[in-house]
């Protein structure tokens, strides 16, 4: 009976070993499976953010790119405005000083013996501060135009140069330093813009 005892206690050990070694090998698996699905869903995770930050970098280099491109482009065409601007500027100090004294003198009268012929009633509008001046010198040379009803006035919003009104008001000739500087920086802009900027 002792045998049979042992060989019973025999087979309960190894059918509670079998059993624990199973449920062991289960719990290993489940554990395996576990850190195996952990595993794959931190790596897809770990994928997406870097995606994410992947794209997110594309678009923020995107950004800095247009807003660099944007940057330049405000920087030309400041520089290409305060270029204009020296430049105009000194086109006027130029054509003031010569549409001044004398100058002004015989432009008045090239300006009124062409008037005179076109319209008799024209007037001339030259700078209110030369215009005495400028009628006493060309009085002597513009006597028969002036005969036939020129004018030659004083005008504050003329700086410097002469302009021409004709019968009614309306201005026929503007020869001021504003309308001819005007009329320069259209034709210099161009070829200043291709000299700066190769445009």
């Amino acid at each position: 009976m002792a045998e049979e005892l042992q060989s019973l206690l025999d087979r309960i050990q190894a059918e509670g070993v079998g059993k624990a070694e199973a449920r062991a090998a289960e719990i290993v698996a489940a554990a395996e499976k576990k850190a195996a699905d952990t595993l794959a869903a931190a790596e897809k995770k770990a994928a997406e953010l870097r995606a994410a930050a992947e794209a997110d970098a594309k678009a923020s280099a995107a950004r800095s790119a247009e807003t660099l491109r944007q940057a330049a482009r405000d920087v030309v065409r400041s520089v290409r405005e305060d270029v204009q601007a020296t430049c105009e500027r000194l086109l006027r100090a130029d054509v003031k000083a010569a549409l001044s004294g004398d100058a002004l003198a015989e432009v008045v009268v090239a300006v009124a013996k062409a008037s005179a012929a076109e319209d008799a009633g024209a007037e001339l509008r030259v700078p209110a501060a030369v215009a005495e001046k400028v009628a006493a010198h060309a009085k002597a040379r513009l006597a028969a135009e002036l005969a036939k009803g020129l004018r030659i006035v004083g005008d504050d919003d003329v700086s410097a140069g002469v302009r021409v009104l004709v019968q009614g008001g309306r201005v026929e000739h503007d020869f001021t330093d504003e309308a001819i500087v005007e009329a320069l920086s259209r034709s210099v802009r161009p070829a200043l813009a291709e000299l700066a900027f190769g445009k």
